[in-house]
């Protein structure tokens, strides 16, 4: 390759990352902002702040942990004993099909049992184990090692607007 092939084929490289109102619809060379999707977009906060707290939470729980949606299923039916699936469903916000696939998961890890409901053939009551409350323990202690870190730069009062907020959104 001659010199003066080599430094034109640098300079359309170093094109490569300038502006221009060919690229950027803009005479003067600057970036359109309405091409930025993720500046002052609260979904995309929202999302990373999920991403952020996820990550925090498996470190803290271990690569091995109940999904944050069982751990929330293993609650809700330790704490109201006798709920059925259907109402579990509901309170997760998940479909009848996929409530079945997390209480099938809990119930081979052994933390929940099915139970027939007297007088109801079709339905289940679902009970925590002795092994699901005994999870439930470890759980809480780890969760609350975990609520401790991700609030940690956020002052009490931040935390509790964070929270109503939050609730206003997914509400």
């Amino acid at each position: 390759m001659s010199t003066s092939s080599s430094s034109l084929r640098r300079e359309e490289e170093a094109a490569d990352f300038e502006p221009n109102a060919s690229r950027t619809g803009d005479p003067q060379g600057q970036p359109l902002s309405f091409l930025d999707l993720q500046n002052d977009s609260l979904g995309y906060a929202v999302k990373r702040a999920q991403i952020r707290t996820y990550e925090m939470l498996f470190n803290i729980l271990g690569p091995d942990a109940l999904s944050p949606g069982r751990m929330t299923a293993l609650s809700i039916v330790a704490t109201k004993p006798g709920i059925n699936q259907s109402e579990l469903a509901e309170m997760l916000g998940i479909t009848r099909a996929g409530v079945v696939k997390v209480v099938d998961t809990l119930e081979s890890l052994r933390f929940v049992e099915r139970q027939k409901v007297p007088d109801n053939r079709r339905s289940y009551a679902l009970v925590v184990t002795k092994a699901g409350l005994d999870e439930l323990r470890r759980l809480s202690v780890l969760t609350q090692r975990y609520e401790e870190k991700i609030a940690s730069r956020i002052s009490k009062a931040e935390r509790r607007q964070l929270m109503s907020l939050l609730d206003k959104i997914a509400t």
